[in-house]
């Protein structure tokens, strides 16, 4: 690569697909080698395995003014760039330092207000602490324009509001029975469709709609549901909407999630690579999703290298989730790496230094991590130590009650057993196949079920077999 055209090529290997077919739409190039620059960036973002040079034979100014273009037209439609200013604007109100041109922007905004932007409610209460401003002023011509605002759109914000009160107790009975199994939810299927596809609501409320209807389909394993409503928010993000570098990696995350469902793994890890594109408040989240993908595909060596690397962030993060999922996901790499000594002794450091949040948050995962590695050790009688000491048949019970359930930690435990003549191959087979048949109709977990039965075939082979076939189940991968 030509040190001359690095630093743009470096910029646009970083633009992410969405932003690259928006920005392709939009323009109206006339010049024939800004209309060949940008078809082929459009190219190398989408085909990220067949990319080509970019020419040294463009004026290297063209290629300087484009990218100042690509900047601004992005920050132009960037939701969280415009909340970044609202905020400011707020501040300059409230604290009586907003300047004339500031204030004939405001203004401006009113009189072309045409749709509801992504955070409307923030807009409309900002307009009304202006309405204060202007009062006591004595500011009346644009007294008069900003109370015009202000009841033209009284219905629209008390609309606004609404529906965002109602999207918490949505989300209070979807993320419970997503947790806890304790709730219904599918009830707000439809209301959250109406939601999503109102196109003359705030875009915020539409979007958080959507991530919420996302959760209940992975609540009632109906990934198919999903198919009409992503592909629509697929086609409205690559038109502008909805857009900032934050929330499409959250949209990118959530594909990744939608797709390792679906075991198409390698539509999971494509979009996995591009949720960790750029760092965010999630990234470490995303890189534990990501490299559950990785493993999934025994690329255990990227998964690994991956998680050493975002290493820093965990020191960094204020998420005791992520922090928890994170080591459990490295001790898993660990054992796929052949290291699982390695694992049990940072399993148990880890365990050591953050015993209260594991409890709270994740212990199922890390403690089948944890397993994974002793059952690799063959040390079978630790891990029955470990699930007398924390209780974890009895937490193992209420557990089995969540969406996410999967018998990992019942079958290490019941090889164990078996295997240290605790109980007989009739009681192991019994604890085996009783949380397992339960599951059958889920073929994603049916999958999980059969990697886990392969990684036991050592250890029984005459229950597990190596292809991934139970003894007494009905299923494969």
């Amino acid at each position: 690569m030509s040190s001359r055209l690095s630093d743009f090529t470096g910029f646009a290997n970083a633009l992410l697909p969405h932003e690259v077919s928006y920005l392709h739409r939009i323009n109206q190039f006339t010049d024939a080698e800004n209309r060949l620059i940008m078809d082929l960036i459009l190219h190398n973002t989408h085909h990220p395995e067949q990319t080509f040079p970019y020419k040294l034979s463009i004026d290297k100014r063209k290629y300087s003014n484009l990218k100042g273009w690509i900047n601004q037209k992005l920050k132009s439609i960037d939701v969280d760039s415009y909340y970044e200013w609202l905020l400011e604007t707020d501040r300059k109100i409230m604290t009586d330092t907003i300047s004339p041109r500031e204030e004939d922007m405001l203004i401006r905004l009113i009189k072309g207000f045409q749709k509801p932007p992504y955070y409307f409610i923030r807009l409309y209460e900002i307009i009304r602490n202006y309405r204060f401003y202007l009062l006591i002023r004595f500011r009346h011509y644009y007294n008069r324009i900003v109370d015009r605002f202000l009841n033209d759109y009284q219905e629209l914000y008390a609309e606004c509001t609404a529906v965002n009160r109602q999207l918490h107790d949505a989300t209070i009975d979807i993320v419970n029975q997503y947790a806890l199994n304790k709730t219904e939810s599918r009830r707000w299927e439809t209301w959250l469709q109406e939601v999503f596809y109102n196109e003359n609501l705030d875009g915020l409320n539409r979007y958080l709609a959507i991530v919420r209807l996302t959760l209940i389909h992975f609540n009632y394993r109906e990934y198919d549901k999903l198919d009409k409503i992503y592909n629509d928010l697929d086609e409205m993000m690559r038109n502008g909407e909805f857009y900032s570098r934050r929330i499409l990696l959250n949209y990118y995350a959530n594909r990744v999630m939608l797709h390792s469902k679906r075991n198409e793994l390698q539509r999971a890890a494509d979009y996995g690579y591009l949720s960790i594109r750029q760092h965010s408040g999630d990234y470490l989240h995303y890189v534990n999703n990501l490299c559950a993908v990785l493993l999934r595909q025994n690329q255990n060596s990227k998964a690994l290298r991956l998680m050493q690397d975002t290493f820093p962030e965990l020191k960094n993060t204020r998420s005791h989730h992520n922090r928890v999922g994170f080591a459990s996901f490295y001790i898993r790499a660990l054992n796929k790496n052949g290291r699982s000594r390695e694992a049990s002794d940072y399993a148990e450091t880890f365990l050591n230094g953050y015993k209260e949040q594991i409890f709270e948050l994740r212990w199922h995962t890390f403690f089948g991590s944890w397993m994974q590695s002793l059952i690799s050790l063959e040390k079978y009688q630790k891990i029955l130590q470990i699930s007398k000491r924390y209780d974890l048949q009895q937490r193992e019970a209420e557990y089995r009650l969540r969406a996410v359930y999967i018998p990992t930690i019942s079958w290490y435990q019941a090889v164990s057993a078996y295997k240290e003549c605790e109980i007989s191959f009739e009681e192991m087979l019994s604890r085996v196949l009783e949380p397992a048949i339960p599951l059958l109709s889920d073929p994603h977990k049916c999958r999980l079920m059969a990697d886990l039965a392969t990684e036991l075939h050592p250890h029984v082979p005459d229950v597990f077999f190596q292809d991934g076939r139970v003894k007494g189940l009905n299923f494969t991968r």
